[in-house]
């Protein structure tokens, strides 16, 4: 394929001159099929940042047996490679929700009893003695 041809399009025919299906290739590479149709579609973006747009392009060219130097350059030409991340869609961490708390004074009124009750038991040993 020449320069002008999507990348998707280079990894698409490739795939299917292997006779692969998508889920066969998310497989091999061990990701999911959505890697592989956002490879294949275009959509980078949805792989995150460029870094990891150029280890899927090499792994997946890699599978496929296509050169994976000509794919970079195109990814880089595209402009996508040197643009920074929007930090604004990551997933944010979400604070668990824990229990609400509950009174403790129950657990530490049921140990005092049991203390004042082993030192009655142990003074009634003592008369008994």
């Amino acid at each position: 394929m020449d320069e002008n041809t999507p990348i998707g399009e280079t990894l698409r025919s490739a795939r299917e001159r292997m006779g692969l299906g998508v889920v066969q290739a998310a497989e091999r590479l061990h990701v999911d099929a959505k890697v592989i149709d956002a490879l294949e579609t275009g959509s980078f973006k949805a792989l995150g940042a460029p870094v990891f747009v150029r280890g899927h392009l090499r792994r997946y060219a890699e599978l496929l047996g296509e050169p994976d130097e000509p794919l970079q350059q195109r990814y880089t030409s595209m402009g996508e490679a040197s643009a920074p991340p929007d930090l604004t869609q990551l997933p944010r961490r979400v604070a668990p929700v824990l229990p609400t708390s509950r009174p403790r004074w129950p657990l530490v009124l049921l140990a005092v009893l049991l203390l004042l009750g082993a030192i009655v038991w142990w003074a009634m040993r003592i008369r008994v003695a």
